[in-house]
């Protein structure tokens, strides 16, 4: 409730949402050229008129396939189809924590699965995508069901229908491909490219092919624009904190220098993933899924603060390989890296680290706790991944 009253008093709430919503309006009313579909104009005009706060830098910068699949959200008022989209987003969510138990946990108790989803509750980038009304929570999910269509239920085109139905929804996703190729799944890759090409094509027959050309003639620009915003705590990734640290978020063209370090670091961690990854036949399913989660958050130069709802298999990942691991120090170790991802992510952190950094302005930079709980979480699945024997997810037949 706090959460969602501050952001109600800074007239947020639906934010994200309103964008998406004007896109919808532009496609059932025949608008799905270039000009209209992502007209600056219209956008403002729009959250005037619905009270939200101006960003030059923020605008709808989605395919035009995903105003396509849900443009039938316009023919309700916003009001409710914002309440309806919120609705999609918990249960999306639900689906999401259940699914990535089911991978993980052949059975699972009704008291853990509850567990589990109030444990998820209490995650910022949840409650923040839930109360801006931002699509990163039903991406979670679709990713959910391809894991475990592909680790659990050796379904490989109903993961691949998940893959390519986000993929229609936002570009990030493609990055899952990059990790089930490195793995060797290459029915995935290809069912995958297959289906989101079948997609693509059959949204020609409503949107036209000129909104997509255009889409990804300007794919760099908008990404550049969404950069503008600024460093930590709004971008999250390791781009974002050495603005923040070493630029002192000072406004102003990216410095050359830190775009070359994040390269750097983005092509080394995409190296380890893939190594950590490969390592057969020790690397078991568990450490495969929690790699392959957090590469569309660890190599991409701009993480805000929703998109680390993707990190969440990867935190459950290491939960089911610590409980599986000896009772060593090691086992503690990875135990201490696993709560502090998790309570980083919290919103009684959040909470603590806006009110010291209000009455101490000089500890701002206690704005990366985002950027650090990825950090453990990717480092105790990377050293788990490298030197545990764990077996691989036994899969249970299915029938039907």
């Amino acid at each position: 409730m706090k959460e969602w009253q501050g952001l109600g008093r800074l007239h947020f709430l639906g934010y994200d949402y309103a964008f998406f919503y004007n896109a919808f309006l532009h496609v059932m009313a025949g608008q799905t050229d270039w000009r209209h579909l992502y007209d600056p104009a219209a956008e403002r005009a729009f959250l005037t008129a619905h009270g939200y706060p101006m960003d030059p830098h923020n605008h709808y910068v989605y395919p035009p396939q995903f105003a396509w699949m849900f443009a039938w959200l316009a023919l309700l008022p916003f009001g409710a189809s914002l309440a309806l989209w919120r609705v999609m987003s918990i249960a999306a969510g639900i689906f999401g924590v259940y699914w990535t138990m089911k991978t993980l946990w052949p059975r699972i108790r009704r008291g853990h699965l509850f567990l589990a989803v109030a444990a998820t509750l209490t995650l910022t980038p949840f409650q923040l995508d839930f109360a801006v009304g931002n699509v990163n929570t039903i991406l979670f999910a679709f990713l959910a069901l391809a894991f475990y269509a592909v680790y659990r239920l050796d379904k490989p085109t109903l993961g691949s229908i998940a893959l390519a139905a986000a993929a229609l929804i936002k570009v990030t996703p493609l990055a899952i491909l990059l990790a089930f190729a490195i793995q060797g799944r290459w029915n995935v890759v290809a069912r995958t490219l297959l289906v989101l090409g079948l997609g693509v094509l059959s949204s020609f027959l409503f949107l036209g092919w000129e909104s997509t050309a255009a889409y990804a003639t300007h794919f760099l620009q908008f990404g550049r624009q969404s950069m503008a915003n600024g460093p930590a705590p709004y971008n999250q990734s390791l781009l974002g904190v050495l603005e923040l640290l070493w630029d002192k978020g000072r406004a102003g063209p990216l410095s050359p220098d830190l775009g070359l370090v994040f390269d750097g670091y983005a092509v080394a961690l995409l190296f380890v993933i893939g190594a950590a990854m490969r390592r057969k036949p020790w690397t078991c399913d568990a450490s495969r899924l929690g790699l392959t989660a957090l590469l569309p958050v660890a190599v991409s130069p701009l993480v805000e603060q929703p998109h680390m709802v993707l990190t969440l298999p990867a935190l459950l990942a290491s939960l089911h390989l610590i409980r599986r691991h000896p009772r060593t120090p090691a086992r503690r170790t990875y135990a201490g890296l696993l709560a502090a991802a998790y309570v980083l992510q919290t919103l009684p952190v959040t909470f603590l680290v806006n009110h010291v950094t209000r009455f101490a302005p000089s500890l701002y930079w206690l704005h990366i706790q985002m950027f650090i709980s990825f950090a453990c979480v990717l480092g105790a699945l990377l050293v788990m991944a490298c030197r545990s024997r764990a077996q691989p997810v036994t899969r249970t037949p299915v029938v039907g």
